[in-house]
C-alpha cells in the first residue's frame, strides 16, 4: 500500500467519523429540545389552570389541504393548547428559550396568525415558560379592498346600447340591414 492510499483511507475514515459525530450531536440536541418542550407543556397546563383557565385540548390537530395549481397537498396545523377562561376561548403557544422573549417576532407572528385564522379563537396567547409570563396577542387586520374585474368605460357602454337600440328599431320597423 502506498502512502497516498493510506492518506486517502484516513481522509475517508475521518470524514465518516466527523459526519457521525455531527449527526449524533444534532440528534442529542433535538431529543433535549423535545424533552424540554414536553416538560414545559406539562408545567404550562398547571400554570394556566392556576391562572383560572380550563384546558379544552392539548396538541389539537386541524387537517388542512393546500392546493397548488389544483393539486391537493395534505398537512395539518397543531396548537399546543386550547384553553377557556370565562366564555372566551384561546389558542396557547408554549415557548421556551430566546424565542419566547420576542413574542412579536416575524416567525412567532406568522405562526400565531396561522392559529388565529385556522382555530378562530377569541384570542391567542404566548406562554413564556422560562419566565412564567403570559402574552396576549391581538390581530387588528385591515384587509385591503379586493379589486374586481375592470369595468368597461361608460362611453363604450352607451355606444353599445345605442347600437343595440338602433338595430332593434330597424329590424322591428321592417327595415333591413344591408
Amino acid at each position: 500500500m502506498l502512502p497516498g492510499d493510506l492518506l486517502l483511507i484516513g481522509i475517508l475514515i475521518g470524514a465518516i467519523l466527523i459526519y457521525n459525530i455531527i449527526k449524533f450531536g444534532q440528534s442529542y440536541r433535538a431529543r433535549r429540545r423535545v424533552l424540554k418542550a414536553g416538560r414545559a407543556e406539562v408545567a404550562a397546563r398547571r400554570f394556566l389552570e392556576a391562572q383560572g383557565y380550563s384546558i379544552l385540548a392539548v396538541q389539537e390537530r386541524v387537517p388542512i389541504v393546500t392546493k397548488v395549481n389544483g393539486k391537493p397537498h395534505k398537512s395539518h396545523i397543531q396548537a399546543d393548547l386550547i384553553v377557556q377562561k370565562g366564555k372566551q376561548v384561546f389558542v396557547v403557544d408554549v415557548k421556551t428559550g430566546a424565542v419566547a422573549e420576542r413574542p412579536a417576532s416575524p416567525d412567532n407572528r406568522r405562526q400565531l396568525l396561522e392559529y388565529y385564522l385556522v382555530y378562530r379563537p377569541d384570542g391567542v396567547l404566548i406562554l413564556d415558560m422560562d419566565h412564567e409570563k403570559l402574552y396576549a396577542i391581538d390581530f387588528d387586520i385591515k384587509f385591503p379592498a379586493v379589486k374586481g374585474p375592470k369595468t368597461l368605460p361608460i362611453p363604450y357602454l352607451v355606444c353599445f346600447c345605442a347600437g343595440v337600440i338602433v338595430t332593434f328599431i330597424l329590424l322591428y320597423k321592417g327595415g333591413t340591414i344591408s
